[in-house]
């Protein structure tokens, strides 16, 4: 038998994106979506894209009992949320989020990462970035120091939050309905579906690695 969500321990609740779905559901999936961007702790919490694969193998399964529609709806409004909070953090932080220390939730070269993604992609960094760990949770931040317009910034996050969980949460909704079986292997389908949804950032440093090499021999 399952034990009621208040008696869940918070370790055991985030110790993976299986037992934040299974014991918090769709309430405790939007408010990950929404900590990702909107608050720094989003890089602390397992969530991301292993979050919206497993969300969405479980709803294909049918263990989540959400309508596909709603899930979306709900999910992209809570992403979007989430944004503009971060949107709003950095307008009001300006420069000072440059001088912040490191903190346990807060790393500098995170945000220097995030930085020259923001500057080599320019404002479709807010697009392309939502699929880049670290950097999605940085992107609504570097917008808002930079002084982006905020209805050019939220017409950007609407399209880019769409696009990255409807196509994560379709493809492993889709999965989950062809082989529902799969819902009983997810403690050994996640470690792949982490390391699928870091896969970006790490192709990102090597990339990163080899222009610093090639420049320094110059």
């Amino acid at each position: 038998m399952q034990e009621p969500f208040f008696l869940i321990s918070w370790t055991e609740l985030f110790s993976s994106p299986e037992n934040m779905i299974k014991y918090g559901g769709l309430t405790l999936i939007l408010a990950v979506v929404f900590v990702e961007t909107g608050l720094l702790i989003g890089l602390v919490i397992p969530g991301g894209d292993s979050l919206l694969l497993t969300t969405g193998l479980l709803a294909g399964a049918k263990v989540l009992t959400v309508p596909l529609a709603g899930l979306l709806a709900s999910m992209t409004a809570a992403g979007v949320a989430g944004d503009l909070l971060g949107y709003t953090i950095g307008r009001r932080m300006g420069k000072k989020l440059y001088h912040k220390k490191d903190t346990w939730y807060f790393k500098r070269k995170h945000l220097e990462r995030a930085e020259k993604f923001y500057k080599e992609k320019g404002k479709t960094a807010i697009v392309v970035g939502k699929f880049v760990p670290v950097v999605r949770t940085f992107n609504p931040l570097l917008a808002g120091v930079t002084g982006m317009d905020i209805k050019h910034f939220l017409f950007l996050s609407v399209v880019g939050t769409s696009l990255w969980i409807c196509t994560l949460v379709l493809a492993s909704y889709y999965l989950g309905q062809q082989f529902p079986q799969l819902k009983d292997y997810l403690h050994y389908a996640i470690p792949a579906i982490i390391f699928i949804s870091v896969l970006p950032g790490i192709i990102q440093y090597l990339k990163e690695r080899k222009k610093g090499k090639a420049e320094h021999q110059q």
